[in-house]
């Protein structure tokens, strides 16, 4: 089978997602390859349309007269967006690159085409374009939203992509609103009927049925693969030792990129365990735990609750892997998400969870078997599961550590996702 995979760039963790899904179909024995609009790296698996531009050329320049002369514009005319939303797509008929043009970067005639995170890179009439002329069918795989509204990546409680996008609460300026509702019109107005959605979490296939564009369409929900043998249970003791953590104590492990990033819910982690600290006075001891926060600038909001806390910044996916593994449980205080991919990753680990339900914690966290899910937005919920993780004993987190492993092993391996994806063609 002749596979092509698109995606706006190969790099960061959304890149490497697109790397390991275009290497899984390389291994089963197909043609597979993946094409991206921009990367700095070097993969002979991956087509770059375009490098960066680097400094000193000529698109480098043209590149800061022209964000030099878009700034000067929004003063002029501003656009103001609520940066909860993530409302980056602001204009969903520019097109970047042609389908002809990608069809003949491609070293094969494609019999399926897979479409990833491709913001400023290929639009609807141009999926659309793609389809009709190599007469592939499409998958678009659902990373965030975008795939369903007018131009934000995370709609929150907002429902207007199952209309019309209309009042766009993302875009502040009245004015500008209508740039939602236009985007939605175009996607409704060129994308392929016979055009495929799958999404890997229960929530996302809840929104995507009931969107204006995939309404009545083929949707799919399969998770996220994690790889078994990368992602596997290790030696705690000596996980806990490497990042200088006392083994004696139980790790509560946290991460982010931001911890101030609203969406990922770090401020209802604080205001959760503070409600934790005073439930567990005088009955408990306060000093048995501490928390591991894999990112920066978290540790400071800790600071008066009198936790202990070790920041250990920005973690490779190898340290990463320690993290989970020196972990007694991770706390995903996610608030508005299709993953995130450290649930499944952690599941795989053996490790439990406490998550609000949303996401793919819907799917996989299950209370008293790998975790406990919270109520969304209910702290009190959210240090009650902490309370209940802190309360077992090692014999009984060992209990939920092998259900999460086995659960994984059961549901979401690397081949168990290929034949899931293989059954649906």
């Amino acid at each position: 089978m002749n596979i092509l995979n698109l995606a706006t760039t190969d790099e960061g963790g959304a890149g490497v997602a697109c790397i390991n899904f275009n290497n899984l179909f390389l291994e089963k024995g197909h043609n597979s390859v993946l094409l991206v609009k921009e990367s700095s790296l070097s993969n002979n698996n991956v087509i770059v349309l375009r490098k960066p531009a680097s400094r000193g050329s000529l698109r480098f320049y043209w590149i800061k007269v022209r964000d030099k002369f878009f700034r000067l514009y929004r003063k002029i005319d501003p656009l103001e967006t609520d940066s909860n939303y993530s409302f980056y797509n602001l204009n969903e008929r520019k097109k970047h690159y042609s389908a002809r043009k990608i069809l003949a970067k491609t070293p094969f005639k494609p019999d399926l085409i897979f479409v990833f995170w491709v913001s400023e890179f290929i639009n609807t009439k141009g999926m659309n374009d793609l389809a009709r002329l190599s007469g592939a069918k499409i998958l678009l795989l659902m990373t965030d939203n975008a795939p369903l509204t007018g131009g934000c990546h995370y709609p929150w409680a907002c429902k207007g992509f199952e209309s019309d996008c209309s009042n766009c609460p993302a875009i502040l300026t009245k004015s500008k609103k209508i740039i939602a509702q236009r985007n939605l019109a175009f996607k409704k107005k060129n994308i392929h009927p016979a055009m495929e959605l799958m999404s890997s979490s229960v929530s996302d296939y809840q929104r995507a049925a009931s969107s204006a564009l995939f309404k009545g369409k083929k949707i799919h929900k399969i998770v996220a693969p994690i790889d078994p043998v990368l992602f596997a249970p290790g030696d705690k003791k000596a996980a806990k030792l490497h990042f200088g953590l006392d083994p004696k104590k139980k790790v509560i492990f946290y991460g982010a990129s931001s911890f101030i990033y609203p969406r990922k819910g770090g401020q209802y982690f604080v205001d959760a365990m503070a409600i934790l600290k005073k439930t567990l006075k005088d009955r408990e001891n306060t000093s048995n735990f501490m928390i591991l926060i894999a990112g920066t600038e978290g540790e400071q909001y800790f600071r008066n609750l009198n936790v202990l806390v070790k920041e250990v910044g920005y973690l490779t996916q190898n340290e990463l892997i320690r993290a989970y593994q020196a972990a007694d449980f991770l706390v995903s205080p996610s608030l508005e998400d299709s993953g995130p991919m450290m649930i499944n990753q952690c599941i795989m680990c053996g490790t439990p969870i406490v998550a609000f339900n949303i996401g793919v914690a819907m799917d996989l966290v299950r209370t008293g078997e790998t975790g406990y899910i919270a109520e969304l937005f209910d702290t009190a919920d959210l240090a009650e599961g902490m309370r209940y993780l802190l309360s077992l004993s090692e014999n009984e987190l060992d209990v939920l550590s092998a259900n999460c492993r086995n659960y994984a092993l059961k549901n979401f391996t690397t081949d168990i996702y290929y034949k899931k994806i293989v059954a649906l063609f």
